[in-house]
């Protein structure tokens, strides 16, 4: 019997190569591999069965047999000795044990609910656990069952592998997933925020010997490096890490570093589960996909590979959606992904070497730098911050000759050319030199040379400063040496930018600007537009350098860069957090609203702006739209309605206000976007800059 195979997009893949997606009619979960017979079998949990692959040839997985079971979003999987070992943390079939010895022609399986005397509980009948493992001499070790106080249970599999005869327990306290090495039990103590290590030589009497929590206190899993030195621990919190730790000594357990996903740092996606293969952490990342970490060198991370097996827009990728689980131990470069909502994934991996760059950033005067930002100007995103002592540890996946950035606001940035080399640590230090803060004077005035009340953005180098002159003849203000661009920005006026501005010790240390009076915003600025939602809608407006996204169909939702303005920023509908559908405008309006504006001096008043609109409905309703309107302080007119795709930022130039409304002393402009609907399935999103009136 075999499944369809859908080929998924890898728009999100690097050093993999998908060979094989089954899709699944139901939620999947867990996911082991098996072999026997020769033959290689990928085995998933789902809500109602476990479902057993046969991998002769990786890209057409043969479905070979189905033991159904309680509904249960969890399901755990573990092999030995020619049987495979399930559980479920909700219904009461206990441990489900597939019998592979006949396999693929001949597969069968039973439930193992024997009764067990526990703590308070007596003669309880094994009826559901959270999680398994078995370890390298046949015992088998449950969490978080439904017996006393849900910790360890022990059970011997090398009597015979259909009856488990129960061994002992570690019952201090609620187990959530176990690892097991010689005599030495790791337990991932989810409610106690730590890694419980127990010496199990007794497994009738484990004795703690070491706990550690963890960053987030929500230890979900735990796995050991071969030779023992290390562990590797998940948190299934929002914007948590893969973390690792030297327990060499158990008496003091050494923190040494951590890892998520660089382009995903400000979206809040879940670590799930981690496992130690041949050097390398092979982690599932809810709605991330399957990630490949080099932990060869454990005080530094670095990824290598990954595969993205979420590709729904249509829901936040911060959510407990996507990857569940990842298996690594085929011998070969193939692992296996089980996706929640997207089945059975079959995927090749290039397993290289991180190349790994180490140093430290001190300043001219010897001392250390702390919190330096280090890029590696790669295709390959990366950064790192130097610790307390200066020191840093980064790298990539990839070798060759790549420049250094090295930046700090307090310093002056500097990049370095580095050669590196696959599994090779290249060592770079940087001395920087610090930055003079100088005062420098800001006089903004009008064309009758009164000074203004103005703001004035330095952005650059590194380093941003804002400030608001006083509208007195000699404002100063402290600014760092270094390289800006400079935007200068007054309500009523139109801007002034200064292009590479050079504020070095022998320069003239002032900036003096003449403003035209007109109406003109790049956004650079905060000038005093304001948002009025209605209530509960999501996406609304807000100023900010664009984040972009894609639709499911590929197409630039949210834009990820301002307008031709000069300048980054503009306003912007939920900002793109990932996935198209996750911030975009839903159930309501959101309104941009300037600040007043008196256009009785202007002979022939034009409008002007740059707009953006997204809409995959192809609606042509005024629902899903954005509107443009005026006020003159007694009624309102729309000067400009937009329904479909904009395809892109859509320059909008000289609409005559007096062909729409007499123009007043209290005008204002309202940029309304809406969409009524909260269906997932429906996007609509916005932009809105380069504003400005011509006479």
């Amino acid at each position: 019997m075999s499944f369809t195979i859908n080929l998924f997009a890898q728009k999100l893949a690097f050093n993999t190569e998908l060979l094989s997606n089954v899709p699944f009619n139901e939620n999947c979960s867990d996911i082991w591999g098996f072999t026997g017979g020769g033959i290689k079998y990928a085995i998933v949990g789902s809500r109602t069965k476990v479902s057993i692959f046969s991998l002769e040839d990786p890209q057409k997985p043969q479905l070979r047999y189905q033991a159904p079971g309680d509904a249960s979003l969890w399901r755990d999987i573990k092999s030995y000795n020619n049987h495979v070992y399930v559980t479920a943390d909700q219904g009461t079939g206990g441990v489900v044990i597939i019998d592979m010895t006949k396999a693929p022609l001949e597969i069968s399986h039973l439930n193992f609910k024997p009764k067990l005397t526990l703590g308070t509980d007596i003669n309880s009948e094994l009826q559901r656990c959270h999680n398994l493992y078995i370890d390298e001499k046949g015992n088998m070790y449950l969490a978080g069952c439904n017996i006393s106080k849900r910790g360890v249970l022990i059970f011997d599999l090398k009597p015979d592998p259909k009856l488990p005869v129960f061994a002992g327990s570690e019952d201090l306290y609620y187990s959530h997933d176990i690892f097991v090495r010689g005599d030495t039990l790791y337990s991932s103590e989810l409610y106690e925020g730590r890694l419980g290590i127990y010496d199990i030589r007794n497994r009738s009497k484990p004795n703690l010997l070491a706990s550690q929590p963890t960053s987030r206190s929500f230890t979900h899993n735990a796995w050991v490096s071969d030779d023992g030195k290390y562990v590797f621990t998940t948190d299934e919190k929002s914007g948590a890490y893969v973390e690792a730790y030297d327990i060499t000594d158990l008496s003091n357990i050494r923190f040494l570093d951590k890892f998520r996903p660089i382009e995903r740092e400000n979206d809040g996606v879940i670590p799930h589960n981690t496992h130690y293969y041949n050097g390398f952490l092979i982690t599932s990342w809810y709605t991330d996909g399957l990630r490949v970490i080099d932990a060869h060198k454990p005080d530094n991370l670095v990824e290598i590979a990954y595969f993205d097996t979420w590709e729904d827009q249509r829901i936040c990728q911060s959510g407990f959606y996507g990857c569940w689980g990842a298996f690594p131990f085929t011998d070969s470069d193939i692992i296996y992904g089980s996706d929640i909502n997207n089945g059975l994934f079959v995927v090749k991996v290039d397993y290289k070497r991180a190349s790994y760059l180490e140093g430290k950033i001190i300043s001219t005067n010897g001392s250390a730098i702390p919190n330096a930002i280090i890029e590696i100007l790669s295709e390959q995103i990366n950064n790192k911050l130097t610790g307390p002592s200066g020191e840093y540890k980064t790298g990539l996946a990839f070798s060759g000759s790549f420049k250094v950035r090295i930046t700090h606001p307090d310093y002056e940035s500097k990049e370095v050319t580095v050669q590196l080399i696959n599994g090779e640590v290249t060592i770079l230090n940087v001395m920087l030199k610090p930055r003079s803060l100088l005062n420098i004077d800001i006089d903004i005035k009008d064309k009758g040379g009164d000074y203004l009340v103005a703001k004035a953005l330095f952005e650059g180098d590194g380093t941003q400063s804002s400030f608001q002159t006083t509208g007195n003849i000699g404002y100063k203000a402290g600014v760092m040496t270094g390289r800006y661009a400079i935007f200068i920005s007054k309500w009523g006026y139109k801007n002034s930018t200064i292009h590479d501005f050079d504020l070095a010790i022998d320069s003239t240390l002032k900036v003096d600007r003449v403003l035209e009076v007109g109406y003109d915003d790049n956004f650079e600025n905060d000038l005093g537009w304001s948002v009025i939602n209605t209530s509960n809608v999501s996406g609304s407006w807000v100023r900010a350098y664009p984040r972009g996204t894609d639709s499911d169909t590929g197409q630039k939702a949210n834009p990820d860069s301002d307008s031709d303005d000069e300048g980054r920023i503009a306003y912007v509908t939920g900002n793109g957090m990932p996935g198209a559908a996750c911030d975009d405008v839903d159930n309501g309006s959101t309104e941009l609203i300037s600040p007043l504006m008196d256009l009785t001096n202007y002979l022939n008043p034009a409008l002007n702006y740059d707009v953006w609109f997204y809409n995959n409905s192809e609606a042509t309703s005024d629902n899903d739209t954005i509107i443009i309107e005026l006020s003159n302080g007694q009624k309102e007119v729309v000067v400009d309605k937009i329904f479909g795709r904009t395809n892109g930022w859509l320059r909008i130039r000289n609409l005559e206000v007096n062909k729409f409304i007499l123009p007043s002393s209290i005008m204002r402009l309202k940029v309304i976007a809406s969409d009524p609907s909260s269906n997932q399935d429906h996007i609509v999103e916005a932009g809105f800059d380069h504003f400005l009136y011509r006479k």
